[in-house]
């Protein structure tokens, strides 16, 4: 009997850590900043937005919204592999990097044509990871969430006419 009660406890307090991160990433009304598509060789990529509650990017910091649609088909640990290889051409070197990206292997699910994954960083720097707009990792704040969000919000960006399309540098009309 203790152990249901246990069971039973266990499973409110899952519950009610789910509604407050709910809550926590539904209090910002969002206005698109820019948006940006990549394009490798033939091939559409995915479609970037990035939101703020204002319109306005004030560099990695909360609240923002990246929200990445993807035109192909592509493997979770292939995702995790080109974060790593980004942030290399990035030049980002910290001791936690491969710790980080064995999690993001374990993270990142596969993608199907017009699958979602959105990055939603809080007002504390939290960051909560979405396919398809359902949660799937919340990540507390860390040198690597900030790197994560630099390969397309940074100056140090490999790919700088996304970068400034998606920051608002460089509006592209619709």
């Amino acid at each position: 009997m203790q152990l249901r009660n246990i069971g039973i406890a266990l499973v409110a307090v899952t519950l009610l850590v789910l509604t407050f991160t709910i809550s926590a990433l539904e209090q910002h009304s969002w206005r698109q900043v820019g948006k940006a598509k990549l394009e490798v060789l033939f091939w559409d990529v995915y479609q970037a937005r990035l939101y703020t509650p204002d319109g306005n990017f004030k560099g990695i910091k909360g609240p923002l919204k990246l929200h990445l649609t993807y035109y192909i088909d592509i493997d979770g640990a292939d995702l995790a592999e080109e974060t790593g290889n980004q942030w290399q051409e990035m030049q980002f070197e910290h001791a936690d990097n491969n710790t980080w990206l064995r999690q993001l292997k374990q993270v990142f699910p596969d993608l199907q044509e017009n699958d979602s994954l959105t990055m939603v960083l809080d007002d504390n720097d939290v960051g909560y990871l979405l396919h398809n707009e359902n949660l799937i990792y919340r990540f507390e704040p860390s040198v690597q969430l900030n790197q994560f969000l630099a390969i397309w919000l940074s100056d140090k960006s490999t790919r700088p006419k996304l970068m400034t399309k998606l920051t608002g540098q460089n509006p592209q009309k619709d």
